[in-house]
């Protein structure tokens, strides 16, 4: 997705973030190590959020800054084990850079 403001040119203070949808939770936790090797920016560690629309995400910064949002969206038994808390979970130990 791409937000632009009306009658300004594309670059990183106009672009909000690019998302990027994979097929699933290990495919989120995949990018997340393909990112550490790189040694990208992680925003935000993999984890499963429920607020809003649940996914599981990754975020990364690219470096001009842009947001990178790697997401999958929950099968219907992955949506079952909501927690009462809506607290997220995080998909894999965080080693953020």
């Amino acid at each position: 997705m791409l937000v632009v403001s009306d009658g300004k040119d594309l670059h990183h203070d106009t672009l909000y973030h690019l998302g990027i949808g994979v097929a699933g939770r290990a495919d989120v936790v995949e990018a997340y190590h393909r990112a550490l090797a790189l040694k990208a920016h992680v925003e935000k560690p993999p984890r499963t959020t429920w607020k809003g629309t649940p996914l599981h995400e990754l975020w990364l910064k690219d470096p001009d800054g842009n947001l990178i949002e790697i997401y999958a969206r929950l099968t219907d038994l992955e949506y079952a084990e909501k927690p009462v808390d809506e607290a997220p979970e995080y998909l894999a130990p965080s080693t953020a850079s």
